[in-house]
This record gives structure tokens, C-alpha cells and sequence, in this order.
């Protein structure tokens, strides 16, 4: 008698077939995670109010299939008898109408969706058994779940919540009216951008976003509205490949154990990036190839290529056609390329010279070609940034730029939540409008603009919670950033990375706050002062948080490790209050 297969074997799951599944999916995490989006697209549209109404059934019988395929390998495998199979199938049969039956009177079917998804990832989870591969295995469990979270804020976010810039589709202005002016008329904008707000930016996200919805309606025959919903499916995608690029990063240092997963959970689960999954603005694509931009940068930096560097110039190229201000990561990049001229000048100074050459020819027309257009036949400036009148209500220019930043009264930390003026009945102020950028900042990377007191409404629970999360957060931050500083003056076998590297992300880092507090000064505007700006300092953060913890690690001693497990602990509180924090913020009845 032949001996009967295990659990995981008579599915399927063979150590070589999981071995094989997870070796494409380290091969193609950009392509998985868009399959997994697409799928997953007709049966939502982008917003719970988009959900079809066929989509019950198909989801049942789905699942029907899938239980009646496991039961039949589980007949084969030995593991169950004839009588046993098909009793457990009219079973599970029963269990799937009832569950759908149950399922479809539920008002918050997003909410079973979320515990659903988490259910799969952990069953998945632990029906593999790759030892060869645990350490992608467990990063690959952070990043489905961080995916579910993602998944269920854009179920309950309209393309019309806690947006920015976006206005309204069959509007005259903002983000919605630049995509829908390229859906109708096929073409850019052919007038001065200046007169239209938000049309200033490069075109690349919206002509996406276009061609999105004209597939989806005017093809598939998806309706108006459930048409610019589904742009959600594009920013979820974004958002996981951020992430995923994130993990690429940490894995090029050989980062490993909690070493990797705790920076991974932190861009993972951070609420920056929970917020930007359903933002249809161009925030989110720029973010991506910029993080795209430093992984080639640091392949490119071991093993310079033609084809590597081309990467780097389609990255940058690609996102300051999304966004202008992408081009700041240029700044260290340019920096890597002369530190490798200077140190290859004798030696393959030639090929590195023919390799700027075709960077040059690729970034610069793909990244400008949209303003050299519009400077040439409008005369508008290539770095236009369009302004506020300075009698809106945010206007904050009424106090001087030194005293905003260096006013840290304790008034300003009553509220966790970002403030804005506003008045009462009497027209008497009863709010102001935040001022300190790094004030601002924290605030605004948890919550964004739109979340306040009155989301949680009277519960006491969540409004302590959420200052928990923001000093949590702000403690976290702060020793990001003193591991960052310490970590730039320690030798390369302590902390992995040599002067270049530290100088790649350091500028970077560096830029983007000198930016930041730019746009502050020349724009004074609560408004400006968004962390949506400078959310990749979320990933260098993160990332020297890690090396700073397998630093400790490498130590060997008790006391160092009980600092390396606080670090740790720390980051997975702060994830979890996260993912608390928005599915209270999402759920119908706080809404």
C-alpha cells in the first residue's frame, strides 16, 4: 500500500512547486501584483457602489470550484475516502450558498472582504513550506496583507474623498478635468495651462488614466461613473509597487530577518501610502519610478550597463512626465554617475562617457518635452508651479516664515489632526490653519487633510488611539532620521553602505526636505506644507531603521538586543494602529 501524501502535498503544494512559485514571483513582482489588480477589478469597479450584480455569483461559484478542486485532490491523495469526498462536498456546497446568502445581506461586505482576504493570505501561508524560501515567504505574507489594507480603502474611498486637486468629473478644472480633456478631444492641451488649474502638469498619469476609462467604457461598456472609480485600480497598483519596490531596496543590502521585515511592514502599512492607493492624482505614479529611479541606480552602481543606466533615464524621464518635481532625484544620481566617471575615467572612461550620452538623449527630452512645448508656444515658465490668491482662507503669509518654523508651542500639539481656519455661526474663528512645516508634516503623513475629531465622532477610543499613533510615530521618525545622520559617519562594514550609497540616499533625503521647505516659504499655504511631497524620505527612513537594527543584532548582546526587539516592537505597534486606524476611518458607520 502506498504511503499517503501529506496535507500540502495532496493539494498540490509540493515543496518544488512552491519553491517555483515563488521564484516567479521574486522574478515578476510588478506583473503578479497588476494580474492580482486586474482580477480582482470587474468585481468591485473601484468603489463599493460600483459592485455588479452578478458579481455574488460568480464570486460563489468561484469559491465553489476551488473547494471542489481541493476536495478531489485530497480524494486522490488518500487523504480522503469516496464517502468521506463527497459528503464533504455536498457539505461545502451548502456552506458556500449559505455564506453567500449571508455575505449578501451584510451592509459592510468590505469589512468581511478585509477578514476574508487576511484568512486567505494566512491559509496560503501556512499550507507552504519552503524552507529554501521563508525569508520571501514571510515578506511576501507583509506584503498581501498591507494589500487587503490597501484594497479595502479604496472599496469605501470615491475617487471624490480625501482627494487633493482632483475636483469633479465633468468639471472645468483639476486633476478629473485634465484626464477627462485628453478621454474626449485626444489630444493635450493646446492653450496656455496657466489658465486652467492643475493642467500646468506633465501629462504622462493623466493620459493613463484616459485610456483607462475609455477601455473600461467605451469597450467593456462599464458605465460613467463606475468607469472613474475603477481609476482606483490603477493607484491601488501603484501603490503596491512602491512598496515592492521598497523591498527591492532593502533586499539589495542584503538586509534579512527582522532587519528587512520591520522596515518592509513600515512603508508596508504606512498611512502615506494607505491614503495615495486611492489618490487619482499624480502623486503616486511619480513616487513610483522615482523609487524605481534609485533600485537601477543601485544595480547600475555594481554593474554598469547600457541597459541599466537606460532604466535610470526612463525612470526619471517617465516620472517628471508625471510629475515635474521628480526630477529632484536626479540631483544624487548625478552624483553616483561622477563619483563612478572619476573612479573609471582610465579604465573605461570611453564606455561611461557613450552611457551619459544615451541617458542624456533619453531623460531629458522624455522629462521636458511638455514644458519646453509650453515655454516655447506660451512663454510659461518650465518650473511653473500655479498659485493661490492670498485671500483664501488657508493663506498663512500674514506670519513670517522664521517664526513658523521655529514655533513649536504646545498649542499646536492639542490636536494630532492636521487644523484649517474655520468659523462659527458668529463668524468668529474657532480653529486656525496649521503654520510649522514639520508640525504640518507629521500630522499630515498619518491623517492627510481630511481626517479629523469629526471622523471618529464621540469615540473616545480612537481619539486616544490616534495620539498614541502620533507620538508613536513622531518617536519613530525622529530615530529614523538620528540613524540616518549617525549611520553617514560609520564605516562601510557597520553600516553596508559606502560613501556613494550613503551620498545617494543622503542628498535625496536632503533635497526633498530643502524642497519641502521651499515650497513652504514661496507658498505659504497649509496646503503646501503636505507630506504627499516628500513621501519617499518614508522608505530611507525605514530603510536605515533596518540596517540600524541588524547592526544591533550583529552585536550579540542582551542589551543591545532588547533595544533591537523595542525597535522592532515599535514598528509592528505602529503598523497595526495603522491598519486600525483606517479600516475605523473607512467603515460605513463612521463615515
Amino acid at each position: 500500500m502506498s504511503q499517503s501524501k501529506s496535507l500540502p502535498e495532496a493539494l498540490g503544494f509540493t515543496n518544488a512547486r512552491i519553491d517555483s512559485i515563488i521564484e516567479s514571483l521574486a522574478a515578476h513582482p510588478y506583473l503578479w501584483a497588476f494580474a492580482v489588480c486586474l482580477l480582482i477589478h470587474p468585481f468591485y469597479l473601484g468603489s463599493e457602489e460600483n459592485v455588479p450584480n452578478n458579481a455574488m455569483l460568480i464570486e460563489a461559484l468561484l469559491v465553489l470550484a476551488v473547494g471542489f478542486w481541493a476536495i478531489y485532490h485530497l480524494y486522490k491523495g488518500e487523504i480522503l475516502g469516496k464517502k468521506g469526498a463527497a459528503a464533504i462536498a455536498v457539505l461545502y456546497l451548502c456552506l458556500d450558498l449559505l455564506a453567500a446568502k449571508i455575505y449578501s445581506q451584510f451592509s459592510t461586505k468590505g469589512m468581511w472582504l478585509l477578514l476574508g482576504g487576511f484568512i486567505l493570505v494566512f491559509l496560503l501561508y501556512f499550507l507552504s513550506d519552503s524552507k529554501k524560501y521563508m525569508e520571501q515567504v514571510n515578506s511576501l505574507l507583509i506584503l498581501a496583507l498591507s494589500f487587503f489594507v490597501k484594497f479595502f480603502y479604496v472599496y469605501y474611498t470615491s475617487v471624490y474623498t480625501r482627494q487633493n486637486d482632483v475636483h469633479k468629473f465633468g468639471g472645468e478644472n483639476g486633476h478629473a478635468a485634465y484626464i477627462e480633456y485628453i478621454l474626449y478631444n485626444h489630444k493635450l492641451p493646446d492653450f496656455d495651462v496657466r489658465d486652467v488649474w492643475q493642467f500646468c502638469h506633465p501629462p504622462l498619469h493623466h493620459t493613463i488614466c484616459a485610456i483607462w476609462i475609455e477601455i473600461n467604457e467605451n469597450i467593456f461598456g462599464i458605465g460613467y461613473n463606475q468607469a472613474r472609480e475603477s481609476l482606483q485600480t490603477l493607484t491601488l497598483f501603484y501603490a503596491m509597487a512602491i512598496t515592492i519596490t521598497a523591498y527591492r531596496i532593502f533586499k539589495h543590502f542584503k538586509l534579512s530577518g527582522m532587519a528587512l521585515y520591520v522596515p518592509t511592514i513600515i512603508v508596508a502599512f504606512h498611512p502615506a501610502f494607505i491614503l495615495m492607493s486611492g489618490a487619482i492624482n499624480n502623486d503616486v505614479l511619480s513616487v513610483v519610478f522615482i523609487m524605481g529611479a534609485i533600485l537601477c541606480t543601485l544595480k547600475w552602481y555594481d554593474n554598469q550597463t547600457f541597459f541599466g543606466i537606460l532604466k535610470i533615464a526612463l525612470c526619471i524621464g517617465l516620472g517628471m512626465m508625471t510629475k515635474l518635481t521628480a526630477a529632484l532625484v536626479a540631483i544624487p544620481i548625478a552624483i553616483v554617475f561622477l563619483v563612478v566617471f572619476i573612479k573609471k575615467l582610465r579604465t573605461n572612461g570611453l564606455r561611461l562617457f557613450a552611457q551619459y550620452f544615451v541617458f542624456a538623449v533619453v531623460c531629458v527630452p522624455l522629462g521636458l518635452w511638455f514644458e519646453i512645448k509650453n515655454y516655447i508656444l506660451y512663454r510659461v515658465p518650465i518650473t511653473y508651479v500655479q498659485e493661490m490668491s492670498d485671500t483664501v482662507t488657508q493663506y498663512i503669509g500674514d506670519q513670517s516664515f522664521i517664526s513658523r518654523i521655529t514655533d513649536f508651542s504646545s498649542s499646536q500639539f492639542e490636536s494630532v489632526f492636521e487644523q484649517w481656519l474655520s468659523y462659527d455661526d458668529n463668524g468668529n474663528a474657532i480653529s486656525y490653519n496649521e503654520y510649522n512645516p514639520l508640525v504640518t508634516l507629521l500630522k499630515n503623513s498619518l491623517f492627510g487633510e481630511s481626517i479629523s475629531e469629526d471622523t471618529f465622532g464621540d469615540n473616545s477610543y480612537m481619539l486616544t488611539l490616534t495620539k498614541v499613533f502620533f507620538w508613536l510615530a513622531a518617536a519613530i521618525a525622529a530615530i529614523c532620521l538620528i540613524m540616518m545622520i549617525v549611520n553617514m559617519f560609520r564605516k562601510r562594514e557597520r553600516c553596508g553602505l559606502d560613501g556613494t550609497q550613503k551620498a545617494l540616499f543622503g542628498v535625496f533625503y536632503l533635497a526633498l526636505i530643502i524642497n519641502f521647505y521651499k515650497m513652504a516659504n514661496d507658498y505659504p499655504f497649509t496646503c503646501t506644507m503636505n507630506f504627499r511631497y516628500i513621501t519617499p524620505t518614508v522608505f530611507i527612513g525605514a530603510f536605515f531603521l533596518g540596517t540600524t537594527i541588524k547592526q544591533l543584532r550583529d552585536r550579540q548582546s542582551k542589551l543591545v538586543d532588547i533595544a533591537a526587539y523595542t525597535l522592532s516592537l515599535a514598528s509592528l505597534i505602529f503598523a497595526a494602529i495603522s491598519v486600525i486606524v483606517y479600516i475605523v476611518v473607512c467603515y460605513p458607520a463612521t463615515t
